[in-house]
């Protein structure tokens, strides 16, 4: 990261007056990039990275993620996997050394945390459907899980998240308004409301106002629910 990067996240809304629904509306007309996160995994799936291999079980359960996501999300994180340079490494590292440590084991961390804010008793095994209706601070706290660890990209070398377990309030692995920053402009000019969610739960201080520290409850404990289940990938 460039450290003379203005700081994009200046003037964002203050946490205790961001609205807790009505804020992740289906524009009436597509944006030019709305589609990004669909053609990316179609092109992990059978296009220019189906050289990576990710397995078929992760791009189905990803794309089922994409559905329940609202279009300026799934745009989000499009952007911030383009923009770390590292997606690559997103799609094939390990998450942890004591975790989801064999291949694509990141990936797959990613997707577990998300699909547990969603629905606390899924089964990442069974491939069962998610909700079909999914409220605004679901679909915000589901992709703050998926981006949680997004930091790794930039240190490949599989670490020990024990550390981590043990922190009365689960810190992201790096300071994730860094690793979104060019992609967090993008969103603040479609979604304000939104991308000033995506703000405060991504930072490590605590806020003042309840309903964010909820949210960050949801997802920080989804993502450290997810290191506890086992991987479903067959380690060679």
């Amino acid at each position: 990261m460039s450290a003379h990067v203005p700081d994009l996240s200046r003037g964002v809304m203050p946490a205790e007056l961001l609205p807790v629904s009505g804020f992740m509306v289906v524009p009436g007309k597509k944006g030019p990039h709305d589609h990004e996160l669909q053609e990316l995994i179609m092109r992990i799936n059978a296009g220019s990275l189906a050289y990576l291999r990710v397995p078929s079980s992760l791009v189905y359960r990803w794309a089922n993620l994409c559905g329940r996501w609202s279009p300026d999300l799934q745009t989000f994180i499009a952007q911030v996997l383009r923009h770390t340079g590292n997606l690559d490494n997103f799609l094939v590292q390990a998450a942890a050394s004591d975790h989801h440590h064999g291949p694509h084991g990141l990936l797959e961390a990613s997707l577990t945390a998300a699909e547990l804010v969603l629905n606390p008793r899924h089964d990442p095994r069974s491939l069962q459907p998610l909700p079909p209706e999914i409220d605004d601070m679901e679909q915000v706290c589901s992709a703050a899980a998926f981006l949680f660890d997004i930091g790794k990209v930039f240190d490949p070398l599989p670490s020990d998240d024990g550390r981590r377990r043990g922190q009365s309030s689960l810190r992201p692995y790096s300071d994730l308004s860094r690793c979104w920053r060019s992609s967090w402009k993008a969103l603040a000019n479609r979604n304000p409301v939104l991308a000033a969610w995506m703000y405060h739960l991504g930072r490590g201080p605590a806020a003042k106002a309840v309903p964010v520290e909820v949210a960050r409850s949801l997802t920080r404990n989804a993502v450290k629910a997810s290191w506890r289940m086992s991987s479903s990938l067959h380690l060679v």
